[in-house]
Parts: structure tokens; sequence; C-alpha cells
């Protein structure tokens, strides 16, 4: 990527995952800058804990060959836009959990300037050394995807995957990812706050502890379209229920709507694409898709 002995690598921004990532990064070969206008005492005590260098966005973006952002979703897109019109021209990691296409107007934006992107995204927890269960980073793009994917496996604590040339790939991974924790995370909450006061959260605390995650299992998703018809409502009674005792209703209704677009299977086989399909074509699904 660059003839030079020294490789420089911005990191935007130095928060929890950023300065960790940065401690794997760390090497004779390299050097580590951040820009830290307007950033917390916070940030800057990990950028030099993490031995990171804080110069202008002028200076990193003309030196850095490689710029890795790792910020809040919603500051993305004007990272990138900061770095164009700071000239950066190198290869940039996006690394945050937002759409495909925001992450394919980044990387028209930064052609502008000569710049690429690699589309990332980062599973787990922070890395720290040594921990059994490593942070693992999936890679997508069509330049320079082999020299990023062993520039992060140089650290035994980071498992690299690429996922081929094709933008996108990474961050719908990130995505589906999301839905599939947070909206767990949401959906336990909700679950918890209903039963609290009645001294049942810890019945179904055990209960829960007895289940796989249903996203690690989905060759079973035939076999839940075949029970689907009867989900629909009982999770309508449990939105009832959650209206009732002033929780928001709106995950349970959601759900009752994919289980009804299901119902079609009670007495048929399906197979994991025929129930994808009913999904997108079920009128409630696309009543909640295009509200």
């Amino acid at each position: 990527m660059s003839g030079s002995s020294v490789q420089t690598i911005a990191i935007l921004h130095p928060g929890a995952m950023g300065s960790a990532l940065a401690r794997q990064l760390q090497s004779p070969r390299r050097r580590l800058l951040c820009c830290l206008d307007g950033r917390s005492d916070e940030t800057r005590h990990r950028a030099h804990e993490a031995g990171i260098v804080p110069v202008s966005l002028e200076k990193l973006a003309a030196e850095s060959h490689i710029a890795l952002s790792v910020v809040a979703p919603t500051a993305a897109y004007q990272i990138a836009e900061d770095l164009v019109a700071a000239g950066f021209s190198g290869l940039l990691i996006e690394a945050n959990a937002i759409r495909p296409q925001r992450v394919h107007a980044i990387a028209e934006h930064l052609s502008t300037t000569g710049g690429k992107v690699i589309d990332a995204c980062i599973m787990g927890l922070p890395p720290v050394s040594p921990r059994s269960d490593p942070t693992r980073i999936y890679l997508a793009g069509p330049d320079h995807l082999e020299e990023i994917a062993a520039l992060f496996s140089e650290s035994p604590t980071l498992q690299v995957t690429t996922l081929g040339t094709d933008i996108g790939r990474a961050s719908k991974l990130k995505l589906a990812h999301s839905i599939v924790q947070k909206a767990a995370q949401a959906l336990a909450l909700l679950g918890h706050a209903l039963v609290e006061k009645d001294g049942l959260s810890p019945y179904l605390a055990s209960e829960a502890g007895k289940w796989p995650s249903p996203a690690s299992r989905p060759e079973r998703f035939p076999s839940v379209a075949n029970r689907a018809w009867r989900w629909g409502d009982e999770l309508r009674d449990v939105a009832d229920e959650l209206r009732q005792a002033d929780l928001p209703p709106e995950l349970a209704e959601a759900a009752a709507s994919v289980f009804d677009a299901l119902s079609g299977f009670k007495d048929s086989q399906s197979d994991g694409e025929d129930t994808y399909q009913a999904l997108r074509r079920s009128p409630d699904v696309q009543r909640h898709v295009h509200r």
C-alpha cells in the first residue's frame, strides 16, 4: 500500500474498542495517530495509554496509509466526510454498525480523493490478552483485503474472517447480528420487567438459561414455521399484558406478525428458503417494513 518502511494508521476514535484494537496493532513498524479535537479527557487518556499520537486532522489525513473508523453509527458518515475534506487518500476500514448502503455511500465519497474502503464488522468485547474468546473481525472489499486480514491476524486476540470482495457483506452481517443480539436483549428486558414485581424473575432466568440461541440453529426454522400458526395470538396476549403493565408492546406485536406470516406452514413441510420467502411476502410484515 505504501513504500514507506513505517506504516501509519489512524485510529478514529480511541474509544474502548478503538484503543483496544490500537494496542493489538502496536509494532515498531507502525505509527498510530488520532485526532483529539473536541474529544473528552477520558478519550485522551485512552489514546495516551494505547500509545496513539494525537495530531491535527490535516496531518492525520496527509500521513496515514490506513484509517480505522470505530465510532457511534450516527457519526460514521461524518468521519468519512471529515477525512475527505482533509484530503485523505488512503484505505478506510469502515468498522461501524451501519447499513451496507451507507458503506457504499462512504466508499463513493472517499473515491473523490482516491481513497478506498474495506467493509468491516467487529463482534465481541474489546480485545484483551489473554482471553479464551477472541474478538472477531469480518472483512469484505475489493481492495487490499488480504493485506488488512494479515494486519489484524498478527494479534492472537483477534480472529479474522474474509467475506469476499463485495462491499456491504460485513456490514449486513453486523446488522443481522445486531437484531439477533440487541433485540433479544430488549425482549429479555421486557420479559423480566413484566414479572419482576411478582417475584418470578428468577424462574424466567432459570428457564431462559436452558435455551440455546435460536440464531445458532437455523436448521430448526422449518420446525418453527410448522408451529408458528399458534404463536401469533399468544404474542398478542403478551402485548396486551405488557401494555397493561405500562411496558412497550411493539416488539411483541411485531413478533406476532412474523409468526402470522408463517401460519400457512401449519400442515405442510417447509425449508429455510420457503420460510424466508414467506416473511418477505407477508402483508402484515410489509406493513411493519413500510411504516
